[in-house]
């Protein structure tokens, strides 16, 4: 499966990236959620809160149940960076939908 998103860099810039989706994970430490692609270098990181991570959850999985190729991170920005890269930004609510 692939994931569409909206990305932010190190400069701010936005642009939208097309990966292969291998995951995601929250970690607690950082309150962020972490979305594992074929990108070893970099880190896609959300800053969101449990339960807004736990409901974006929901939506990958129902996108996995349709067993759809791609699905696309509607609203909501993504923090691409380097492994390890800390950003500070406002939490995320993502709606995510199958394509």
């Amino acid at each position: 499966m692939y994931i569409a998103m909206q990305c932010s860099d190190s400069n701010g810039t936005l642009n939208t990236e097309v990966c292969t989706f291998y995951g995601i994970r929250y970690d607690t430490r950082y309150r962020s959620a972490v979305i594992s692609t074929e990108h070893l270098n970099h880190d896609y990181v959300v800053p969101m809160d449990p339960k807004d991570y736990e409901n974006a959850v929901k939506q990958i999985m129902e996108a996995m149940k349709e067993r759809v190729e791609l699905i696309n991170i509607e609203q909501g920005i993504v923090c691409r960076g380097r492994k390890g890269e800390s950003r500070h930004v406002e939490p995320q609510r993502l709606v995510i939908k199958p394509v």
